[in-house]
């Protein structure tokens, strides 16, 4: 009979029991903390639990909420627990915040995101920053596609335009520089628009000729005068916005445009009978019996605009 006693005792060992009260193990753990229903205490080792493959981990049938487990293998090796209180597994991984960064991924906040001065970006330079007041800053060039709407909502967004500014308040602000400025800007596109803030003030175009000033606050009063057509090569330093050049019964001379002021602009009106070459600083160009052609003084030269 006495023999059965190590055979019993082994049993007893080696099934599963249930034990209302805490656990503990290792040196000090006489008395477990109350609230716990194991405590393992140590200074020279650690808690090890079961060490899987992500194919075994994958592959346990209807996990425990809760279950954890470490994966050694696979993309993202690491701590991973079941969430799910079905018979259907979630397991979420729990990385490593100082190499895995906040990990945000493709989930849905339920809470606001706090960027507690940080910028989104893609590599961790510049990108987009936000502060307490709600104003937002996108450094770096950005491409939008589709429509930008600003002051109004998509819905009520004009369908033709790729940028719609609506207020009742306020305006839209072109970039504003000085004219040496705005010299610096390299291969400027055929339509950029700036604010000029010294020389000639105002708002500018670029053209195919150069710049060009847009908007009556760079035009001066309306002025004419009327001569008859030059005979004989002559410079003209316009002081009037209108040219008018009449018929003079003879042959034409050339008219050279001479000095002006950035910005100004000029019609020559071409009355005569014959065609009248002008220079300006877009070469030599005929005006042909009443017709007219339009110039502007820009980047320190007379050049026609049509």
């Amino acid at each position: 009979m006495n023999k059965l006693y190590p055979l019993l005792a082994g049993l007893v060992l080696a099934a599963p029991c249930a034990l209302a009260q805490g656990v503990g193990i290792g040196t000090g753990t006489t008395a477990p903390a109350a609230t716990a229903m194991l405590e393992i205490a140590s200074t020279s080792k650690g808690l090890l639990i079961p060490r899987l493959t992500t194919a075994q981990r994958t592959a346990i049938s209807s996990p425990a909420q809760g279950l954890l487990v470490y994966q050694t293998d696979g993309t993202q090796p690491g701590f991973y627990y079941n969430t799910s209180a079905t018979s259907t597994a979630s397991w979420l991984w729990l990385p490593d915040k100082a190499s895995a960064g906040d990990n945000l991924g493709n989930g849905t906040a339920t809470t606001a995101v706090k960027l507690n001065g940080n910028t989104l970006s893609n590599n961790g330079t510049g990108g987009f920053s936000i502060d307490n007041s709600g104003n937002a800053t996108l450094t770096g060039s950005s491409v939008v596609t589709g429509a930008l709407v600003v002051g109004t909502t998509a819905a009520n967004a004009n369908a033709s335009a790729a940028l719609d500014v609506a207020s009742t308040t306020k305006g839209l602000l072109p970039p504003r520089m000085t004219n040496a400025q705005r010299s610096l800007i390299s291969a400027p596109p055929v339509g950029l628009l700036i604010i000029q803030t010294d020389n000639t003030p105002g708002l500018y175009q670029y053209t195919a000729t150069g710049w060009a000033s847009v908007g009556a606050g760079n035009y001066t009063a309306e002025s004419s005068s009327v001569n008859n057509a030059p005979t004989a090569a002559t410079t003209v330093n316009p002081a009037v916005t209108n040219i008018v050049y009449t018929n003079n019964a003879a042959t034409n001379g050339i008219v050279t445009l001479g000095t002006g002021t950035e910005g100004q602009r000029l019609v020559i009106v071409n009355n005569d009978n014959e065609y009248l070459s002008v220079v300006s600083a877009s070469g030599t160009g005929n005006i042909l019996s009443k017709y007219a052609a339009r110039y502007i003084y820009t980047n320190g030269g007379w050049r026609r605009e049509s």
